[in-house]
């Protein structure tokens, strides 16, 4: 035990993990008090680890592993803070204190085995080795789908009102604040308020408000009786409602030092997860909790970060069986996410829940290359399904880099797909570059070279540079009406002439056409880049895909270009295939 520090209620005892040692022997540091939200893949071991960080807090690492499954807990480092008598004072203030025949005092509260203080002492001589024993159940909660479920169901009616409270709706009757306060969260995510029925032979909750006022008990009228009656009970209703009020009940009638939730959002839709997150971070600040959920879900973790709860992410992959890999996003980097207005209001923590994210600049970017990935599926073998892969739009080349050092803090497999025109900024592709964790001077040679043709001084276009260049684009194109998107490629065709840089969203790699020696170093510069992970479009931009297109700009050429099955032609197709080969090897 080490020394202690008073908690928020005036307590010197708390129970902290501090960090978890997972398999491969990493270390992952949990914020204390706070919330620690483990993501990633299915089936790579984020359950796996909350199961087995809840069995070594009762039984230490005396027991060996755990039969069927892989050992992805190694070590935990719990500490005990505070003396015994400290324990001691705790447990008289949150529990039912007896005492025995022979002095013993004994505590008892709901979900909690019986605690002789007697045997305090040496379980906290022990924990280290041996765990917590019988006093976990006092202070560490594990909250998974199945118990959060049956923990609503109606309970007996306790013989004597002074026996102590063996479940938590008997805590709600010693206690109308905390009823109360249960009723007005149910009110705030399912717009319904909570009516306690102590009245049936077993003790519920009931969905409603009864219209008449309840009487005294001494005093029950018939209009309320009835009006009682016709409230639905909790457990005939949703498993969302019921997984909801199962989760709280316990955190609300009880006062636990660490919580372990698995899956919180099962059965709840998307703004009732956003709600129990914000509530989760409420509790955990209120109280100085320590949380560790497991969660598939943004949603939760939209709501926590809501709630100004200190939140750190781990994301979790599997390189092989039985070994688990963390990547931690810290509670500093969660900030910076979640107080910059741009990032906020992306997807970008969407990628955690991925196995891969593609940073495109625009929206329509994203859909069109969503699309043509879509399509390369059904008919290459890929190791990862589209569904795996996110598409987050970065607001133009400016938000790459932010959004590259976010997601690369925890880890999430990333690539970039700017536009051709990328290359016209040196200081800027140099950042992006190590962003990547490139070393700007393998490719600073290659880029100088290959840029040079543009960094030339231009001419005014000539009658007969616009003419070649005109022919060059609209050579098989004669039959085409001349409306106003012609027109306009006939001007770009012109300010080109005058701005080379703009080449290269034209005309793609054909910019280098004619240029024999920059050709070569731009083939290099771009094919190095793309094993770096900027996969440069190499049409110049999203409407080179289709050039032929009549509608040439705008929100209407996305549909247009994929009615037309320009996300199937060959330099869509090539494009997306590098997308996901050039980071996870996917094309076999």
């Amino acid at each position: 035990m080490t020394a202690p520090e008073q908690t928020a209620d005036g307590n010197r005892f708390t129970v902290t993990i501090g960090a978890l040692q997972i398999s491969g022997g990493q270390r992952i540091p949990l914020p204390t008090p706070g919330i620690t939200v483990i993501v990633g893949p299915n089936n790579v071991g984020k359950s796996t680890i909350l199961r087995q960080a809840n069995a070594r807090s009762v039984q230490g690492f005396a027991g060996g592993g755990f039969p069927g499954e892989p050992l992805l807990v190694e070590d935990m480092e719990v500490s005990v803070n505070g003396s015994i008598e400290d324990v001691l004072d705790w447990l008289k203030k949150h529990s039912r204190t007896s005492i025995a025949s022979d002095g013993t005092a004994i505590f008892q509260r709901p979900n909690a085995g019986v605690l002789r203080d007697r045997e305090v002492p040496v379980y906290l001589a022990q924990h280290q080795r041996n765990g917590l024993q019988s006093l976990h159940s006092h202070v560490i909660f594990y909250a998974d789908a199945a118990n959060r479920l049956s923990s609503v169901h109606p309970t007996e009616i306790r013989d004597n009102i002074n026996n102590a409270p063996s479940h938590p709706l008997h805590v709600l009757q010693d206690n109308a604040n905390l009823f109360d306060e249960l009723s007005a969260l149910c009110f705030r995510v399912f717009r319904k308020p909570l009516t306690l029925d102590t009245l049936s032979k077993s003790m519920n909750i009931r969905i409603g408000s009864t219209s008449t006022d309840a009487p005294p008990v001494n005093r029950l009228s018939p209009e309320y009786l009835e009006s009682l009656r016709e409230l639905p009970r909790l457990e005939n209703q949703g498993d969302g409602m019921r997984s909801f009020i199962g989760l709280l009940l316990p955190l609300l009638t009880s006062s636990y030092h660490i919580v372990f939730i698995d899956e919180p959002e099962a059965f709840l839709h998307p703004p009732q997860a956003v709600q129990l997150g914000q509530i989760l971070g409420e509790q955990a600040r209120s109280k100085q909790m320590q949380i560790i959920l497991a969660t598939h879900d943004k949603n939760i973790l939209a709501g926590l970060l809501q709630s100004a709860a200190e939140v750190s992410i781990v994301r979790l992959d599997r390189k092989e069986e039985g070994k688990a890999v963390a990547h931690q996003l810290s509670v500093e980097n969660l900030k910076r996410i979640w107080t910059d207005p741009v990032l906020r209001h992306s997807n970008v923590l969407d990628g955690l829940f991925h196995k891969l994210v593609v940073l495109a600049e625009g929206d329509r970017d994203c859909t069109f290359f969503a699309a043509a990935l879509e399509h390369l599926s059904t008919h290459q073998s890929l190791s990862v399904s589209p569904s795996e892969v996110l598409f987050v739009p970065s607001g133009g080349k400016g938000g790459l880099r932010l959004l590259i050092e976010v997601l690369s803090s925890a880890k999430v497999p990333t690539v970039a797909s700017p536009d051709l025109d990328i290359l016209d900024d040196k200081t800027f592709l140099k950042r992006l570059v190590e962003s990547f964790g490139g070393t700007w001077g393998q490719y600073e040679r290659n880029y100088d070279l290959a840029t040079a043709p543009f960094r030339q001084p231009r001419e005014r276009a000539r009658v007969s540079h616009v003419l070649n260049s005109l022919n060059e684009v609209f050579r098989g194109r004669i039959n085409e009406t001349f409306g106003p998107e012609v027109a306009e490629e006939f001007r770009a065709l012109i300010r080109t002439r005058e701005s080379a840089w703009k080449s290269l969203k034209l005309h793609g790699e054909g910019a280098w056409n004619g240029n024999p020696q920059p050709a070569l170093a731009a083939q290099q510069l771009l094919s190095d880049l793309d094993e770096l992970g900027i996969i440069t479009v190499r049409v110049g931009e999203l409407e080179g895909f289709a050039r032929t297109l009549p509608v040439k700009k705008g929100p209407e050429w996305v549909p247009a270009a994929i009615a037309a099955g320009f996300h199937k032609e060959r330099p869509a197709q090539e494009h997306v295939a590098n997308l996901v080969r050039s980071i996870l090897g996917e094309l076999q």
